[in-house]
């Protein structure tokens, strides 16, 4: 029999088949995914992960240099419960591969034992029936078979039905697939994977990079039984040196479930489900440079999966100030603004609050920083929503603001521009609440797709926010307004009033008090509501809770008009308004 071997060209090419593999069946491992949460990713996550490892083709042969690269990408790109302990798996491969240049039968077995093993440590509480018992079945089978083989394909033939049948054997260990009538997603995902890389080894000649279609039938997941207990799954990279993977343990295990920690000393991925990832991230950032975060609601995924209230999606983004009772009630998807602090990168709202937000502008010099969401992460909230809705409608930040909006339609020009309408608010904060608000009202009275748009472009011009703040200072550092202004207001003690006019900031009046201030806003909104009436308003502020509670009074006390939410606004606005800024942001018309 041929003596067989794995160069690093080997390895990698065959873990493209694998990903091509999975990826032929990505949809209906969504489908079937409904452990831990049924938020319908576990193939997406999968693919995400491979995808990472694979994304760039080997300088050289040596198995040990690919495969150091390959772990480090997988650590990287891993994305969910599945996508992190294969990442993690990939990583014990590594290790055993230091300093070898090609890899013999006996070899990968033992390689695949360790990160077998490293999948188990990376985890908390490790539970059979998923992709960790199927790992584990295979590797065994490698561990038995590679003393009667060099043949590589021989091995992985042998050890793909053992995998086959733990798989499974998944529903007998878990309750959760057993009622569902599913094998577990991510250990199929697995199987799938070892599928590609025994096509590979059959004919390894052939490095087919062409991705088939999937050619699964279609079939009907129950909704779970089990409600969504811990809301969000949060995941974090931690760079530094010498850092203890079992002090971020002890830190985040009580901060909720699914945990796990992977990664080396200079970096770990951090993955938990939790109802308060900005509180855990906000301990976990002394331990190192926070990096690469990602929140997903999984209480909105399983939403959008089996209990959706209109067929049409509402997707805005988190420099929208609504208070999220109302963007539960209307299941209002949201993605979050990037905002960094140094060298720390956090997700407005999702991983930094606005408690903890003012906290460090107070202690920290460097002053936050925003940025808008990547194309990317739009290009994956539309292919979800698509998913599961007829169409989205989503609305962003002014584009004279940020670049939140032109991502978006970049996004949507890719996914598919027929079924998604990205709307310009031309506000910020809670006047673009307030006409989220709108479209949200629209869609649950059964109005279609472009009756809401309608809708809505009719609001956009029918909002406005004027806001009280008590310096530039912050307006200027974050660039919203020139130094000379800031210097002019400084000098003259002046508290300017700021508005947004074709959707950029404008100087819309001044005083020299805040009391005085004030009272200008409310001589506005009275004389607009003469013109127009009002019909709705709602007040921000940047932790100062008193102050704009006092103000709501006066406001509905000079116009009857009671206000529809008080909130602290997004960090991602309140770096630009600065501590104690309040703003009233009104709607009039029909």
């Amino acid at each position: 029999m041929k003596k067989d071997h794995i160069d690093g060209q080997k390895l990698f090419y065959a873990f493209y088949h694998g990903r091509k593999r999975v990826m032929a069946h990505m949809a209906h491992l969504n489908r079937i995914n409904v452990f831990p949460v049924a938020d319908g990713d576990t193939g997406t996550n999968l693919v995400s992960t491979i995808h990472a490892i694979v994304k760039k083709p080997p300088q050289n042969d040596s198995v040990a240099d690919v495969s150091r690269s390959m772990a480090e990408a997988a650590l990287s790109g891993s994305r969910g419960n599945s996508g992190i302990i294969f990442a993690q798996f990939i990583h014990g491969l590594s290790e055993s591969m230091k300093n070898k240049k090609v890899l013999l039968t006996h070899d990968f077995a033992e390689a695949a034992r360790n990160g077998v093993e490293q999948a188990y440590r990376a985890l908390s509480k490790p539970v059979e029936g998923t992709i960790l018992t199927v790992m584990k079945a295979w590797s065994n089978a490698l561990e038995a078979m590679h003393s009667k083989t060099e043949s590589f394909t021989d091995l992985f033939s042998h050890s793909l039905d053992a995998a086959r049948m733990s798989l499974k054997e998944t529903p007998k260990k878990l309750k959760v697939l057993r009622e569902a009538g599913v094998v577990d997603a991510g250990a199929q995902g697995f199987v799938h994977f070892i599928e590609g890389l025994l096509e590979f080894f059959k004919n390894p000649s052939q490095i087919d990079t062409a991705v088939e279609q999937e050619m699964v039938l279609e079939e009907t997941i129950h909704e779970p039984h089990e409600a969504v207990t811990l809301r969000y799954c949060a995941e974090a990279v931690l760079q530094g040196e010498n850092m203890d993977p079992e002090e971020i343990r002890r830190i985040a295990d009580p901060f909720g479930d699914s945990l796990i920690v992977a990664g080396s000393s200079r970096q770990i991925k951090v993955h938990i489900h939790t109802d308060d990832p900005a509180e855990l991230f906000y301990r976990l950032r002394s331990l190192g440079n926070l990096q690469d975060q990602k929140v997903d609601d999984m209480k909105r995924q399983v939403e959008a999966r089996f209990k959706r209230l209109s067929p049409v999606a509402l997707l805005t983004d988190s420099a929208c100030d609504l208070p999220q009772h109302l963007m539960d009630r209307y299941q209002i998807h949201m993605i979050p603004v990037h905002l960094s602090f140094g060298s720390h990168q956090f997700l407005d709202k999702s991983t930094l609050s606005a408690d903890r937000f003012y906290t460090m502008l107070d202690e920290l010099s460097d002053f936050p920083k925003t940025s808008q969401p990547a194309v990317q992460t739009f290009k994956r909230m539309y292919r979800f929503l698509l998913e599961h809705y007829e169409s989205v409608i989503s609305i962003h930040i002014s584009s004279g603001l940020s670049g939140t909006c032109d991502a978006a339609r970049k996004a949507a020009k890719c996914v598919n521009r027929r079924r998604i309408t990205v709307i310009d608010s031309r506000q910020l904060s809670t006047a673009q609440g307030l006409i989220v608000l709108h479209a949200a009202e629209a869609l649950e009275k059964g109005l279609t797709h472009e009756e809401t748009l309608m809708a809505v472009r009719s609001a956009v011009p029918r909002s406005k926010i004027l806001v009280s703040v008590p310096t530039l200072k912050y307006l200027v550092r974050g660039g919203r307004v020139s130094p000379l202004k800031g210097v002019l207001a400084r000098i003259l003690n002046l508290k300017p009033i700021v508005s947004l006019k074709d959707g950029v900031s404008d100087l819309t009046g001044k005083a020299f008090s805040e009391k005085s201030n004030r009272k200008k806003i409310i001589d506005m909104l009275e004389k607009q509501h003469r013109k127009t009436p009002i019909r709705r308003l709602a007040l921000g502020h940047a932790h100062n809770e008193g102050g704009a509670l006092a103000f709501r009074e006066q406001v509905e006390k000079r116009l009857g008009i009671k206000a529809d939410y008080v909130m602290d606004i997004s960090p991602t606005i309140g770096a630009h308004a600065g501590v104690g800024a309040i703003s009233i942001s009104a709607q009039w018309g029909d």
